[in-house]
Order: C-alpha cells, then structure tokens, then sequence
C-alpha cells in the first residue's frame, strides 16, 4: 500500500503522456483494485499510444518528403568525408611517432647525447675549482695554526679574519662537502683556542681580589715564550668575550673597591713594580674618629688609579662605553652607601653631614664627569644635595612615627594615669551650666524609700575611688581640692609643667545662692497616714556593706580637710533636658503636707538644701522649665488616702567649676611627641642651613611639621585596633576617651601658638576633631556596651516579670535585679575617679536608666497582675531605688538621680501605683503627677491590676480623656 502523502506537503502534478499516466494508474491500483483484465487493460493502452507514436512520425515524413529525402543524403555525404579524414590522420600519426623512422624518436636520441657531453664538461670545471678554492683555504688554515703554536695572538686574529672569510664565500658546491664542513669544525676549534688563550693572558694581565688591583703591561702566552701587551690582548678579544670580561670587571670593582672604599674606612697603597707591573691595595683603618670625607678621597684615588693604567688600553669605542657605565653606578653607590646611611636623625649632626655632603657634590662634579665622561646633566648627587632637607625630615619623620608606633602598641598601665583639668573649654564636650533646683529644707523624707545610711560616711568614702593612692601629708589637701576649685593657679598650664594633682590652697570661696521660700500648701496638722497605716515602715538600718551605702561618696573631703566645700550637682548631659517632676510616696504624701524638693529627691531623713556653689565670681543664670506641668494647689486635702503632687517652679543654674578625670601618662607622652617635633621643625627653619624653598621645593620644617598631626592620626587609628580587646573592659575604654578628650584640649592649646601655618592649624583642627569625635564614640559605646550587660541579664533572669507569684520565679525576677543593681554599683566603684564627676554621673545615669526602662517596659506590658503579683513587683522596683546612692556628693545633700536618670519619677510612680487604689492613681492623675506616662500605658496598668467593674471603667474613660491640661 502506498504511503500516503501528508495534506501539507505539495500535490504531484496530474500525468500529462501516456507512460506516465499509466504508471500513476499502477501506483493507484492497491491489491483489491488489481486483476488480469486491469493489467490487459494497461497494456492496450501502451499498444495503442505506441501506434499513435508511429502513425504521427509517418505522417510527418509524408507530409514533406522532399526535404527529408535531402536531409538523408546530406547525412550519408558527411559519413563519408570523415572515414576520409580518419585515414589520414593514421599516416600521419606513423610518420611521427615511428619507433624506427619517426621524427621525435630521433630529436630526442640526439638532444640525450648532447646533454650527457655537457654535463661531463661542467663536472670538470667545478672540480678545478673546488681544488684550487680547498688548496688556499689549506694554505692560509695552517699559516694560522703556525701562528697559535708560535704564541702569536694578535696575528692570529687577523689571520682567523680572512678564514672567516674564505668559509663565509666559500663556493656553493662546496658548503654541503666533507672536507668543508671538517675545515670549519677546525677552525672554529682553533679561533676558540685563541680566545681561550687571550682569555687566559687577560686573566695573568688584570687581577681583582677585594683588596688588590693589579695591572701588568706585558704578560707571556700560554704555552710559548711571546710575551703579549695588554693593550694588544684587549684589541684582540673578540667583542663578545671582550663585552663579558668588562661587565665582570666593571662588577668586581664596584663590589670591591667601589662599595668597600664607601662602607669601611681604608688607607690605600699603589706599588710599581720593574716588570711594569702595578698594583693598589686596600688597607682597614680603624674607623674612631673617622672623617667620612676620606672615603670620597679613597674613591677618587681610585678612579684615578684607572684612568691611568687600565682605561687607556682599552680599544676607544669599549673604553668609552665602560666608562659612562661606572658614572651611574657610582654615583648610587655614593648615594646609598655613603650618605643616605649616614644621613642623621638629630639636628646636631647635620653640619658634619653637610661638610660630607659638599664634598660628594665636588666629588661628582671633579672625579665623576671628568675622569668617567658622566653626563653633565644628570648631577644624581648635586639633585639629592639640593633636597638635602627634605631627605632628613623624611628620615626623621619615618624614626618620629616609628617611635610613636611603639608607644602606642604597647599597653599602658592602667594605674599609670595623672589628673586632668576639665574647665569647660576643650577638653570637655559637656555643657558647663549645672542645675540647683531651690528647695525648703524639712526634716521627713518625701520619698519615704528609707535607704540605709551609714553610720560614718567618712571612714566608708576611704577607698570610694578603687585606686589605692599614696598617703602623703597633704593627702587631704589634695582630696579637698581633687575636683579643681582652683582659680588661683595660672589658667592652662605647659602640657609639661601642669602638676598633676591642684593644690588646695586657691580654693575660691563659696558663693551665696538666692533660694526662694515656698509656702506648703494645704494643711499640715493632719496626719491621716496614721489611720492607713503606712507609717508603720520606720526607717531601715543602714547596711554594713560599704558597697550599698549610697553616701560612700569618694568625692568628699577626709577629716581635717581645710577645704571643706562641696561643689554643686553636676550638670546634666547635653541630650537630657531637665523637667523637674515631683516624685512623691503615696503612703507618705497622704498624710504630710511638705515642701517638695524641686524635682530632687534623697533617701534618707536627713534635713535637705541647696550645696553651696563655690567661685563667687561666676554669674547666676535663672531659667524656667521648657513645660513643666503647673503645681496645682490642693487647700482641703481629702482623708480618704488622695493625694497630691508638685513641680518645682523654676530651677537656678550656674557655671560648673573646673572638673578632674584620670587621663594615661601614655596620653601625655604622645602629645609630648608632639610639642617635641613642633619645637623640632622650628628650630629645624630657624637654624638656616638650608635656604628656603624655591619652587615646588617644601620649606625646611614643613615636612617634619607634617609629622605632627601624622602622629595624632597613627594614635587615632591604631591604638582603638591594637588594643580593641582591652578596651572592651568599661575602665579602659573610659580612659581611652579621657585620652582623646585630654588631647583635644591640648591640640586646641597648641593651634593658639601657631602662627603663619595654615595648613598645620588645618590639620591640627582636623585631627581635634576626629580626637572629640572618638572620645566621645569610645563614651557614648562603653556605655551602650554596659547598658546592653544590663539588659541581657534582665531579659534572661526576670523574663518578663511575668507569673511572681509563683516563688521560684520570683526568685529568678528578684536575682535578676539584684544582678543588675550590683552591677551598676560595680561599675559606679569601677569609673569613678577616672571620669570627670559630670561625666560619671552621666555614665552611670544612662546605664541606671537603662535598667529602669527595661523594667518599666516589661510590667507595663504585662496583660494581668493579680494582687500578689502586684505586691511582689513594688517590692522588687524598690530593689534599684538603691541606686539613688550613687547620685550624691554629701548624705546632707539632696540627690540629684533625676537629673541623670530620665524615667526616675516614672519609675518611682510605677512602684507605687503596682499597690495604689483607683482613687489614688486617679487624684494623681487629676493632679497632673502622671505625665511621665502615656495614656495607653496607664490605661494598660488599670486594666491590669484591677477587675473590671464600673469605678474602673470610670477611670479608664477619664485617663483616655487624656492628661490635664496645665493652669
């Protein structure tokens, strides 16, 4: 069966003769279809198209039968003229190509014989030639190797030239031959014997050890008894052989003689001998006292040596160029060896140099150009003299910064430290304006928190600082004074000459402070405390654990200090803005109507008021709260445990005095580098040795100066990378930043004695103030590294605060906190002294306030707190009240904790709220004591600590109302 064609492939065209049609009739036909009638069929059909096929071709003949009948016989005519032409061509064929009697057989015998004739001929002539060529290649080849066996160098060179030549035009049909190729092996092998030869007599002629030139003029050849002169020897090498032997000539005499006469002191020795034969040895010198001028005379002897008694022997052109090949290597012999070596690192040796240096220049321009044919352009040593200047700063500035890189890889002693005088100027990027909030002193304590005091403050403040100082007879002078009041001292002392412990004996004297009385609003006569019963916590023992005393003040005055004044409250941090808020205990608040104290607050009984304010001469500056909530008056206290809160109305500011921090001796023998190099590179421009610049030449000094802030940037950048491991401790990377502070203020000291230096007061100021910027980050990250200490441990131990009540958690809640309060105590012990007293407080408030938020956030986010829970949180929030302690200079003093520890009346509210009624929580806020906390954050405490009932609904919907608005 056929294979049937796709639809989209082409169609076959329809038959259009008969064989074709059937034959696409056979290819249909399939094996139903096919009989015998259909094949009989098939072939009537070919009979008949066949006699169609016949009958068309007769009609045709018929149809002009004239014309075909001439056709035919032109045909038959044409037959027969080519049978003729075929004859003809077979006799020509014979008449050629006979093997016997034909034409080419014949021309080609004939032109073979020829040819065999005239080759006999030319064989014959290339023989009488090849002989008679070979025979005087013979004749002159032994005329040669007479000459070598006869001594006869020179000669033989000569000779070996025109051999070269018979080899070199040597005719064609005797390059490939044996005798050929045999005669050049033998001449080579004879021209490298005299090569050999010659270079043996070279060797006998000019003798180079490390300590003796030796020249002979004549010296007898190998072998034989001619005696050969050197200048001949030398214009007989070939130039390869000759080029080698000058290039190790020219090394070994670099080596040395050039070299050794340059680095090691020598005496020098020329002998002539009778066979003129000369020689100059080098002789050790002891080198004490040596003048460095008699290398370059040893160096001139020597050239001068050589050109008399080899350089003239040499061939004119090989001389030539040997001699501009010492010129350079010399000159940077001169230079390395000689004077960059020698040049010196101290200002006191430089005329001696220089005294060398002038020499070399004359050496340069007398030995150098004239002797070896130097290029009078070049001058290598009179370039390097004209920066002779810079050469020496650039040494002494690479020995500068590698003194200074081994000071600061190598870790300080963190004991090693002196005192630094923080006066508000550079040295410190706090603001100098201090708080004193006004106050009414009173005799009960208004927080109630009833911290322990100890009994002697003064014996527990031995060791407050952890340094065990010395105990001098001035110890307590020196501590009375430890904080700077000393306005009595000259201002800004040298680096170098500023003791490093103030004297007592210019203690200013106190300034009065105006303090505004308040009257106490509301009626004291009525103590409804009594009734609740909150009364009944009488204050607590003090501890006897000095580590818990909050007045363990290390910057109080010993007994019998003479100077006996306190300096006010530090000043705040720059970022905090002080809102003074009253911080009240509800238990207490109650029942007693007292003057609050000024957004402070103190923990224990003692009667409060304002520290005195030393320098009487320092101006007061009063200024109101940005927005403080108003105080509002409360004249019919209610009975039923309401009650009320106040803000301070103003606080009194005035300037801090003068501060101390614990700053590395490493600091100050950095900035000692400094000083050194600056009064170096003065002393360097004033000395005149050098003129001054002249075109892009730098001034003498100006490169040396640049060292000045080089060294400052080596101590920026290297010192936090050396020692990152060390400075991860809190104490080191505190001093680190006391390091970069102290030096900013003493590069802001030396830019105010510079004059006429731009470009150093540019990059002084520079480097000032990438020195504030890392203290300040080295600060700022200890602080964030501690706060995120005390973070973790809250976040592991009390997880959350969540689920008290249950006792194994809150065991884990209250170790958690006594961690992190023990904690912030250690590092309180740990930093003071060594930061400034505002940056101390600064520090540790951070850290403190840190804490506080933790816990804040994680009980105001607690969903449900039952009554037991409530209780267990109050208890465990009183747990870091502790922490006031650390923010106080005197127990007689208030505290000022909230100064530096923002959420300090948040967190002393949250605390009592956790215990506080409905109607408490809503007088206060009422009253506008609760504006530390949002609303949402209030309404989330309600709704945590009590069940839903109509009064919390109440108070919800007032605390959604939002807080009140100030009258």
């Amino acid at each position: 069966m056929a294979f049937p064609v796709p639809d989209h492939l082409p169609k076959r065209p329809a038959p259009v003769d008969v064989s074709s049609q059937i034959l696409y009739k056979i290819d249909s036909a399939t094996k139903d279809t096919l009989h015998s009638s259909l094949a009989a069929s098939w072939l009537r059909e070919l009979e008949d198209s066949i006699q169609a096929t016949k009958q068309r071709i007769h009609d045709r003949i018929q149809s002009d039968l004239p014309k075909f009948n001439h056709q035919l016989e032109t045909s038959k005519a044409v037959q027969a003229r080519y049978e003729s032409l075929v004859s003809r061509a077979d006799e020509l064929n014979e008449a050629i190509s006979n093997p016997n009697t034909g034409f080419l057989p014949t021309l080609v015998e004939t032109l073979s014989k020829h040819s065999s004739l005239a080759q006999e001929t030319s064989d014959a002539e290339a023989l009488d030639e090849g002989f008679s060529y070979l025979l005087r290649c013979r004749n002159v080849y032994s005329s040669l190797v007479s000459m070598i066996l006869a001594g006869e160098l020179p000669e033989g060179v000569t000779i070996s030239a025109e051999v070269q030549q018979l080899l070199e035009e040597m005719p064609p049909s005797l390059t490939k031959t044996a005798v050929a190729e045999d005669l050049k092996h033998k001449f080579n092998a004879s021209r490298a014997r005299i090569q050999d030869q010659l270079t043996d007599a070279y060797s006998k002629s000019i003798i180079i050890s490390p300590k003796e030139i030796t020249i002979r003029a004549e010296v007898q050849v190998r072998g034989s008894d001619t005696m050969l002169k050197l200048s001949a020897l030398l214009h007989s090498l070939s130039p390869a052989t000759l080029s080698g032997l000058l290039s190790t000539l020219r090394r070994n005499l670099l080596t040395h003689f050039v070299d050794h006469a340059l680095t090691q002191p020598y005496s020098l020795l020329t002998e002539t001998s009778i066979a003129d034969e000369v020689k100059l040895s080098l002789i050790p010198s002891p080198p004490n006292s040596e003048d460095m001028r008699k290398r370059l005379d040893n160096l001139s002897i020597i050239l001068d040596f050589l050109s008399v008694h080899l350089f003239p022997r040499f061939p004119q052109q090989e001389a030539a160029h040997f001699t501009r090949s010492l010129s350079k290597p010399i000159t940077n012999s001169v230079l390395n060896n000689l004077l960059t070596p020698f040049l010196p690192s101290s200002f006191g040796l430089l005329p001696s140099f220089l005294d060398l240096l002038r020499r070399a220049v004359s050496f340069e321009e007398k030995d150098i150009q004239r002797l070896l044919e130097g290029n009078r352009q070049e001058g290598s040593i009179k370039a390097w003299s004209d920066g002779v200047s810079g050469h020496y700063e650039r040494r002494r500035r690479v020995e500068i910064l590698e003194h200074a890189r081994k000071e600061i890889v190598t870790l300080d002693d963190i004991h090693d430290t002196f005192k630094a005088v923080s006066d508000g100027g550079p040295e410190t990027s706090l603001p100098t304006v201090v708080p004193v909030q006004e106050d009414e002193a009173f005799k009960d304590d208004a927080w109630g928190f009833d911290e322990p005091v100890s009994s002697n403050p003064v014996e527990d403040n031995a060791d407050g600082w952890g340094f065990d100082e010395p105990t001098t007879p001035n110890a307590a002078t020196d501590n009375a004074d430890s904080w700077g009041f000393d306005d009595g001292m000259d201002p800004d002392p040298a680096p170098e000459a500023r003791p490093e412990t103030p004297s007592a004996e210019a203690a200013p004297e106190p300034m009065e402070v105006d303090e505004k009385k308040e009257e106490a609003n509301g009626d004291a006569g009525l103590d409804p405390g009594d009734a609740w019963g909150w009364n009944d916590d009488a204050d607590l023992p003090a501890e006897d654990n000095p580590e818990d005393n909050p007045w363990d003040d290390p910057w109080s005055d010993p007994p019998g200090t003479s100077a006996t004044l306190e300096p006010p409250p530090p000043p705040p941090p720059a970022n905090i803005v002080v809102s003074p808020k009253a911080a009240t205990r509800l238990e207490k608040l109650a029942t007693k109507q007292k003057k609050q104290l000024n957004g402070q607050s103190s923990t224990t009984s003692t009667p409060l008021s304002s520290p005195p304010i030393p320098e009487p001469t320092m101006t007061k500056i009063t200024f109101s709260p940005p927005s403080p909530p108003p105080e509002p008056e409360r004249k019919n206290a209610p009975e039923n445990g309401r009650l009320k809160s106040k803000r301070p109305p103003e606080v009194v500011t005035t300037i801090a005095p003068q501060e101390h921090y614990l700053v590395p001796k490493q600091a100050k023998r950095v900035l000692k580098m400094v000083e050194t190099v600056i009064d170096e590179s003065k002393l360097f421009y004033a000395s005149n040795l050098f003129p001054a610049s002249k075109g892009t030449v730098p001034a003498p000094g100006s490169i040396l100066l640049q060292s000045t802030s080089s060294i400052l940037d080596l101590y920026e950048a290297l010192y936090p990378v050396k020692h990152a491991k060390a400075l991860e401790l809190p104490e080191r990377g505190m001093l680190f930043s006391n390091s970069c502070v102290y030096l900013t203020g003493a590069v802001q000291r030396l830019e105010d004695t510079i004059y006429g230096q731009s470009v150093l007061k540019e990059r002084l100021v520079e480097c000032r103030r990438h020195l504030q910027i890392l203290g300040d980050s080295w600060y700022d990250g200890t602080i964030e590294r501690e706060q995120q200490k005390i973070d973790k441990i809250l976040v592991d131990g009390a997880r959350g605060f969540a689920y008290t009540a249950d006792q194994d958690r809150y065991d884990e809640c209250e170790q958690a906190v006594n961690d992190v309060l023990k904690d912030i105590k250690r590092l309180a012990q740990r930093l003071k002294g060594i930061l400034s007293k505002s940056k101390y407080f600064a520090a540790i408030g951070s850290v403190a306030d840190s804490a506080l938020s933790r816990v804040l956030r994680d009980i105001l986010a607690l969903p449900d707190i039952p009554e037991i829970e409530s209780h267990r949180l109050s208890e465990l929030c009183r747990i870091l009240n502790a922490l006031e302690g650390l923010f106080s200079d005197n127990p007689e003093q208030p505290s000022f904790v909230v100064a530096y520890v923002p959420n300090w009346l948040k967190f002393s509210y949250l605390s009592e709220l956790l215990e506080a009624s409905l109607a408490d929580i809503t007088y206060l806020f009422e009253q506008g004591a609760l504006v530390d906390f949002q609303v949402h954050e209030l309404v989330n405490l309600v709704r945590a600590l009590f069940a839903d009932t109509l009064l919390r609904t109440n108070t919800i919907n007032k605390l959604l109302n939002g807080h009140p608005a100030p009258s």
